[in-house]
């Protein structure tokens, strides 16, 4: 998956795993980049990764429903809407309808899902976030995470009550603040960030790979390995290490131009 602005070409993959432990995958992953010259130019490439919980295979109703409305909303925005505006509406479209479906089914009844979405432009990075995924900026060997993960324990590090080693072995470190389709309304989390530059990679991840895997590992991995091997390691190091969960991953290199025969 390549695109091309001026200076640089986007390189993606993106891949789920089940993980060691669950029958079902209720992860949803997508990568979309538009046929169309003038909307490719005006609204970037998009990633998304989604983690859905729920009863009865509710979780994975409600992440691809995510995934799959945020990107319908996304490039059907209007052509003078801001691309930042426009990503924040499709996340918050894809609450009112994981909500709706709740609402109409009663086995779907109180299903979520954590939702991160990266939009990469020539001029400009975009992410819109609600939950614990997580958006990772990688150059130079360190990755910087860009999201806040919207949980209780995050809230409590962050109001000094525990320490950041504390929260990782904390119970509740999974218990959400913040997700898609439990509640009519949804605060989202929306930033615009610095045009991408050759060299790096945005990395996106559910909680069952960031949970084992540091983002000391992730920069590591990413700065050595193309997007596909990449992502194909990174799943295989957490199973190693836990993989009681699903695991997602998108690594998403920002390559050369002349660099647009790569896969």
């Amino acid at each position: 998956m390549n695109e091309s602005p001026a200076a640089f070409i986007v390189q993606a993959r993106m891949a789920s795993d089940v993980g060691c432990v669950r029958r079902a995958n209720e992860d949803s992953i997508a990568f979309v980049r538009p046929q169309d010259a003038d909307l490719r130019q005006r609204l970037g490439v998009l990633a998304v990764v989604a983690d859905g919980m729920g009863g009865h295979r509710a979780g994975e109703v409600a992440s691809a429903l995510a995934v799959e409305t945020i990107c319908h909303a996304y490039f059907a925005s209007p052509a003078d809407q801001d691309p930042l505006r426009a990503l924040k509406l499709a996340v918050r479209e894809a609450n009112s309808a994981i909500h709706r479906a709740g609402l109409a089914d009663r086995a779907l009844a109180g299903m979520g899902t954590t939702a991160t979405a990266l939009v990469v432009m020539s001029t400009a990075v975009l992410f819109a976030h609600v939950g614990d995924s997580r958006l990772y900026r990688c150059t130079g060997g360190c990755c910087r995470q860009l999201t806040d993960d919207h949980t209780l324990v995050e809230q409590m590090v962050r109001d000094g009550l525990i320490s950041v080693q504390e929260a990782r072995q904390h119970p509740m470190r999974s218990m959400l603040l913040r997700s898609l389709g439990t509640s009519p309304g949804v605060r989202v989390a929306a930033q615009r960030c610095a045009a991408p530059a050759v060299g790096e990679s945005f990395v996106l991840s559910s909680d069952g790979l960031h949970e084992s895997v540091e983002a000391a590992d992730i920069a590591e991995i990413v700065a050595s390995l193309a997007p596909e091997a990449a992502c194909r390691q990174l799943i295989e190091l957490a199973r190693e290490r836990d993989g009681s969960d699903n695991i997602s991953v998108g690594v998403i290199a920002i390559q050369p131009a002349d660099s647009a025969g790569e896969g």
